[in-house]
């Protein structure tokens, strides 16, 4: 069985161990690294193997929603989970329009966790029991364009313009300064997200919306 790869992120070392000591009783997931803040996870991201950062909010430094969003645009194949002890409405909705996946309350209980992890590495999304995903996506959308690319993040939609445009993989890893790797993973989330499966399909989309114009 391939193991989860998890990278703990938390300014409280005691929290961080209690964390780990119960993620090392899961026999299909495993703990690759854990960090006091996110500077340090940053400068090793290229050595991790993660798949999943459980991070909270209130770190030193860059903060757990800031972290989330360099995450989300610089390795979008890597997802984010948020334990905080913040559980009011904005910081769930900042933390959801950063792109974390799930966000639970430091107060949950161990199989809550479990699965939360194992939904979020198969691609959903997960709130903790009080959060309905029914008022939590109206209330994102509230705060979104209209058309259907609002729900694209900033590099995603620099990613589609860019395909769109007749650019190849490279061509846009180098514009934009990030891996082909990453740009495969931003156009995987964008296919997915806007329910498309080939590029012709997507640069349909990108001119019907106006993401590109059409001479």
């Amino acid at each position: 069985m391939n193991k989860i790869n998890v990278v703990l992120v938390d300014d409280h070392k005691l929290f961080r161990d209690g964390l780990k000591s119960l993620l090392h009783n899961t026999e299909d997931i495993t703990v690759v690294g854990e960090f006091g803040n996110a500077n340090d996870l940053i400068e090793q991201m290229d050595q991790l193997a993660a798949q999943i950062i459980i991070t909270d909010i209130s770190m030193p430094g860059m903060n757990g929603i800031e972290l989330t969003q360099y995450l989300a645009k610089k390795h979008p194949c890597i997802k984010t989970i948020i334990l905080s002890m913040h559980n009011n409405k904005e910081f769930i909705l900042s933390a959801m329009d950063a792109g974390a996946k799930a966000y639970l309350p430091k107060d949950i209980a161990g199989e809550e966790l479990n699965k939360a992890i194992q939904e979020v590495n198969k691609g959903n999304e997960y709130f903790n029991q009080g959060i309905s995903n029914i008022v939590m996506r109206s209330l994102m959308r509230g705060n979104k364009d209209d058309k259907n690319h609002g729900e694209l993040t900033k590099r995603e939609t620099e990613v589609l313009r860019l395909v769109a445009d007749g650019f190849m993989n490279k061509e846009v890893a180098d514009q934009l300064s990030i891996s082909v790797r990453t740009v495969d993973c931003h156009k995987n989330n964008i296919m997915s997200k806007l329910g498309l499966n080939t590029t012709a399909e997507l640069v349909k989309y990108a001119i019907k919306n106006h993401i590109i114009e059409v001479n």
